[in-house]
């Protein structure tokens, strides 16, 4: 498959979605695509509080279902296509490539959002993916109710996603390596539901026993558990991107880019600004340089 656009935006969390809506009320062909489901971490929120319109709060999912139909209705949809990379042809033009092959755009909005980072500790990357997890969502495919499972962070994102797994009926230990970072309505929500909360300690080996894991801490303690998930920060998923095109994105908090026509929005450019409004509001502003730019006009 080889498709043109006049604009491709790659990423449909919040900021991804925004830039195309914007994008096609003002006319244009806007090609979304996402290799997984749309969201992004909106999917994980288990309840959203400070985006305005919703004074009681709404849940992630619900938001980001909200969010797909108002897409919808400007006839907007999410292509479901994982993009491998990108790379500029000579006329200035770009290809994303692609699982359903090559598209081709005269602009691109880069809304690919962040990845979990990862952690170095002896016995850990050979348990990823079975008791060992940096997804919340690929740990409930695999974990079964009434688990223990430990979630090592203390951030907004550790407490969060333990009120979830704790209302699904797991036994969750929230463990930080330092003093807790979160809001304290979340701690005093987490603690409210019985999430159990250990500060200061830190993992320093992960060993298999049986069918749990034992987990050796820092003071000689351990901790026997089921699974771990890791929520010990994040960033830019920028993998796509070539070595130039990288280049060219310079410091961060930049939406723009000294190539034409390539801008970046959401969560990939935000740092530690992970917020739902910040997204929406970054994504609305590339999409409206982009405009400028397709309109020959100014793109900044």
């Amino acid at each position: 498959m080889d498709v043109g656009s006049e604009v491709i935006v790659i990423g449909a969390g919040p900021a991804g979605i925004a830039a195309t809506i914007y994008l096609r009320r003002a006319g244009f062909d806007a090609l979304l695509l996402e290799g997984g489901r749309p969201g992004g971490l909106l999917r994980y929120a288990n309840l959203v509080e400070n985006y305005p319109g919703f004074p009681g709060g709404i849940e992630g999912p619900r938001l980001v279902e909200l969010f797909t139909r108002h897409l919808e209705s400007v006839g907007g949809a999410v292509v479901k296509a994982a993009v491998n990379s990108l790379r500029t042809k000579g006329d200035g033009s770009f290809i994303a490539s692609s699982s359903l092959g090559e598209f081709t755009a005269k602009a691109v909005i880069i809304a690919t959002g962040t990845k979990a980072r990862r952690i170095e500790l002896p016995g850990l990357t050979k348990l990823e993916g079975r008791t060992v997890f940096y997804d919340l969502i690929e740990l409930l495919v695999q974990a079964k109710s009434g688990e223990q499972i430990v979630i090592y962070g203390g951030g907004d994102a550790a407490f969060d996603q333990g009120i979830h797994l704790r209302k699904k009926g797991y036994w969750v230990t929230v463990l930080s390596r330092s003093r807790s970072r979160c809001l304290l309505l979340l701690m005093e929500r987490a603690l409210e539901v019985g999430v159990r909360i250990i500060e200061g300690r830190s993992i320093k080996n992960v060993k298999e026993k049986g069918e749990k894991l034992l987990l050796e801490l820092d003071d000689s303690g351990t901790m026997l558990v089921d699974r771990i998930l890791i929520a010990c920060g994040r960033e830019p998923r920028l993998e796509i991107l070539g070595p130039s095109i990288l280049a060219s994105i310079g410091s961060a908090d930049r939406p723009f880019t000294s190539i034409p026509g390539l801008y970046l929005a959401g969560d990939a450019v935000s740092g530690e600004r992970r917020q739902v409004g910040i997204a929406i509001g970054s994504g609305i502003s590339s999409a409206m340089a982009a405009e400028g730019y397709l309109r020959g006009g100014p793109s900044r």
